[in-house]
């Protein structure tokens, strides 16, 4: 295994956690459970760890894959900006998480407005997510460079 092969398999962890993560605190901001809402922060700080993954795979994997036919060196570098976005946004979600947990174990009343505003932003991130899975799939995925 090498490391494009564990890029790969980083990056497919943390964009669909992020997923997985936006579902759970829809159910934490539209639910009455605190437990539900302190999960949330748990798997949002979850996804900034796993978003570390593919950002210290991701040079290997360029190196890899640079100098393969068909490969272009401007699709990889427009994919690692967007992979940068998607992290630094993922970061800050999970350091808003952690405050929320740290704010919010003495007044559990205000965990559910850090949920909200946690959603707000997963939701811009996952903009970004998108973008990431899409540009590192359309280097060496030629089937996705047919959308229009």
């Amino acid at each position: 295994m090498n490391a494009a092969h564990l890029h790969l398999m980083f990056n497919h962890l943390s964009l669909v956690g992020m997923g997985f993560a936006i579902l759970l605190n829809l159910l934490a901001v539209f639910g009455k459970s605190v437990d539900i809402r302190k999960l949330s922060c748990w798997f949002y700080i979850l996804v900034g760890l796993l978003a570390i993954l593919p950002v210290a795979t991701g040079d290997g994997a360029g190196e890899i894959i640079k100098n393969m036919p068909g490969v272009s060196k401007d699709a990889i570098e427009y994919h690692e900006t967007w992979g940068y976005l998607f992290f630094y946004g993922a970061m800050a979600i999970g350091l808003l998480a952690i405050a929320a947990l740290w704010y919010t174990r003495a007044k559990e009343g205000v965990l559910k407005k850090f949920n909200l505003a946690m959603l707000v932003l997963a939701i811009v991130v996952s903009v970004f997510a998108f973008q990431t899975g899409t540009t590192g799939g359309k280097i060496r995925h030629s089937e996705i460079q047919l959308q229009h």
